[in-house]
């Protein structure tokens, strides 16, 4: 594949390998992983795509000038010029037709970025893959955009595809994308997609897995390997919008025993630090009629500290820096059965399984089972099966 963008912008640092080659150089750099903490387990192939092209359903544009022309896309390497990628092989084509009526609106309309007289700084497009429902997001300096009705207007007739327009302010210097304030200017204010046959509520803040396809393998991987008995309870970390907890919610629903306050024990309880994910999540069991799961907003090591009820399976899919030594501290307290780990690093989570196998009482209890969510990228998820010796 060719992308005339791909020299200047960094992204897809695979792009000129065969695909079935970048699959076996993630494979050997899960295994390295793991041997450089002294752990051996078999790594399995990596799971990978038919066709490892538009699979982000997510976009971040930087919105800057070159010369007379407003231009949208992404941040060149090392660097803050922006290189316009009208045509990016990895995001889904719904949004990069979006991206390119929304620059040349710009243009047309002489509406200026920040740093050339106007507020206009990024723009972040959702598109919900099973719905087609898409989301755009301004994200400003401030309240205040010039020509932000007509823009709008102008977009939406363009593509009635869009179900919902947020303008978030940023007013920071900063590499954080988003403020801490939103404007609902058009819909909901979110977007729903379907997940393992459950539709989710996804906000502008929200985290939800950019590849959705590859996401339903890993997590139905993840959900075997937890291989739930109905009298079992899980404790879902980090659990974003709720997508592996709810998921799992259903098989371990227990007509029989006896119920807690509220009418249902809590069989699935997940801890979230990012208020808007915990706010989607509550939404998603409400809407999906799932009355045995329930949501906790907290840093999830602090949580921990002071939890005590007990918990079967512990369900991990931490940032990439993975879980911080007070966290496993708490899970070795806590002594869940089985700890399902999801990572987006295997190095960090080859770090944090030799901390729990070799200070704690537990073993690896599967292979390594890689799933290509980002292809043309060097990056690889890779979930595990711990069980308590």
């Amino acid at each position: 594949m060719n992308c005339p963008s791909s020299a200047r912008c960094g992204a897809c640092q695979f792009l000129p390998l065969p695909y079935a080659q970048q699959l076996l150089r993630k494979r050997e750099s899960v295994s390295r992983a793991f041997q450089a903490e002294g752990l051996s387990l078999p790594v399995r192939e990596v799971c990978g795509m038919a066709d490892p092209r538009h699979y982000r359903n997510k976009v971040i544009a930087a919105v800057s000038m070159r010369g007379t022309r407003v231009v949208c896309g992404l941040y060149e390497e090392w660097s803050h010029r922006v290189v316009p990628t009208p045509d990016c092989l990895l995001q889904d084509p719904h949004l990069n037709g979006v991206l390119g009526s929304l620059e040349s609106l710009l243009n047309r309309m002489k509406i200026r970025p920040f740093g050339f007289g106007g507020t206009l700084k990024h723009v972040l497009l959702r598109v919900g893959v099973r719905t087609g429902q898409v989301m755009v997001v301004l994200v400003t300096s401030e309240e205040l955009m010039h020509g932000r009705r007509e823009l709008l207007s102008s977009l939406r007739a363009a593509h009635p595809e869009i179900a919902t327009v947020v303008q978030n302010i940023q007013p920071r210097q900063t590499s954080v994308v988003l403020g801490p304030r939103e404007k609902v200017l058009f819909g909901p204010g979110y977007i729903i997609d379907e997940l393992l046959g459950l539709r989710y509520k996804i906000s502008a803040r929200s985290f939800y897995q950019v590849n959705p396809s590859q996401t339903e393998r890993l997590y139905a991987q993840a959900l075997s390997l937890a291989a739930f008995r109905p009298d079992e309870r899980l404790l879902d970390a980090y659990c974003g919008i709720g997508t592996i907890g709810l998921s799992a919610a259903a098989s371990l629903a227990d007509r029989e025993r006896n119920p807690v306050s509220g009418g249902v024990r809590a069989d699935v309880l997940g801890v979230e630090i990012n208020g808007d994910a915990v706010r989607d999540a509550v939404a998603n069991a409400r809407a999906n009629g799932i009355r045995n799961a329930r949501f906790c907003c907290a840093d999830v090591s602090g949580f921990l500290r002071t939890f005590e009820e007990p918990v079967d399976v512990l369900m991990l899919d931490p940032p990439r820096a993975g879980c911080d030594r007070d966290f496993l501290r708490s899970v070795l307290q806590l002594g869940p059965q089985r700890i399902v780990y999801v990572s987006c690093n295997p190095a960090t989570q080859a770090r944090d399984v030799a901390y729990l196998t070799h200070v704690g009482h537990y073993r690896l209890a599967s292979d390594a089972f890689p799933f290509d969510l980002f292809p043309h990228t060097g990056h690889v998820e890779n979930v595990l099966l711990l069980r308590r010796a």
